[in-house]
């Protein structure tokens, strides 16, 4: 018998909040649903092997956002204000 998981996070900033739900039929499914305002927006259900793609996504996405902030971080730790 396959155990049923879920998981919520809430996303967004300021007035564009939303709701994540990744639920899972373990091995096999998981579930991401996206809501927005109360009312759901998309869902899609991935394989084992497209939550990998994802995971590899992500992670990727994250690396470049880390390195933008740390650019970002240096150039301003070099910037000097001239009157």
């Amino acid at each position: 018998m396959s155990e049923q998981r879920e998981v919520e996070l809430e996303v967004g900033r300021e007035t564009q909040r939303g709701l994540i739900t990744l639920s899972s039929w373990l091995p096999e499914l998981l579930t991401l649903g996206v809501s927005y305002q109360g009312e759901r927006a998309a869902s899609v259900t991935l394989t084992r092997e497209q939550v990998m793609q994802l995971q590899q996504a992500l992670a990727k996405i994250g690396s470049s956002m880390e390195e933008r902030e740390s650019n970002d971080n240096q150039r301003g730790e070099n910037l000097k204000l001239v009157a």
